[in-house]
């Protein structure tokens, strides 16, 4: 059997409003100057923290430690309201289900990622493991995620899918193939520059390019 290793922002759930917001008001509680959604959205898939030190490269640790803590809890508390899932994804997910070992690996923390799952009403049973970048040394560009469930499920086989081009390093670095999806704030060309083993329109793609990749007897 293989591992499926789903990216969960803007892959399986559309969720760039939820965290925008999110910042946004960390931002503006933690006395920070205002940033763009543009300027916001070219680190979107980063872990938070290192998102935060991009944007403001002369805070101190402690502080984006603060801002990062604000920004969960605006998620958890006010802005997970805001997720919709991409179409296509819960169909997709329980089909594969029937053949392949399912995770999800995400720049979110363990606890976001069910607050998210929940609000999305995709059910948590779906997926073997789920691991969070609190969970990990390094999150993603880092293998670390991929390497831990990998080793968790003890498999070695598989896919890493994802919207960023994040994902698709992480997946190069695990040595797994990787699939991007363009639902995310990358576009097809910054994709394209990672060399993904496919690029596919979305999620609701999956099911058919697997069948054709590795054919379930």
């Amino acid at each position: 059997m293989q591992l499926l290793c789903f990216d969960l922002d803007n892959t399986l759930v559309y969720s760039t409003k939820v965290h925008l917001l999110a910042f946004q008001k960390a931002f503006e509680k933690n006395k920070l100057q205002k940033k763009s959604k543009e300027q916001i959205l070219k680190y979107f898939s980063l872990e938070s923290a290192q998102m935060i030190k991009k944007l403001y490269p002369h805070l101190k640790k402690k502080e984006i430690l603060k801002v990062t803590k604000d920004h969960d809890t605006y998620v958890l508390k006010q802005t997970a309201k805001y997720i919709k899932v991409i179409p296509g994804a819960k169909k997709t997910l329980k089909k594969l289900k029937k053949n392949y070992e399912i995770a999800i690996l995400s720049n979110c923390k363990h606890k976001e990622i069910l607050s998210i799952l929940k609000h999305a009403k995709i059910e948590r049973s779906i997926f073997d493991k789920i691991i969070g970048n609190d969970e990990v040394k390094h999150p993603k560009p880092a293998p670390d995620e991929i390497i831990k469930a990998k080793q968790l499920l003890k498999l070695n086989d598989g896919y890493m899918i994802g919207d960023s081009i994040y994902d698709i390093r992480a997946g190069k670095k695990a040595k797994v193939k990787t699939i991007a999806v363009c639902t995310g704030s990358h576009t097809k060309t910054e994709l394209q520059k990672e060399k993904p083993s496919a690029i596919l329109k979305s999620i609701k793609e999956l099911e058919n390019f697997l069948k054709k990749e590795a054919p379930c007897e």
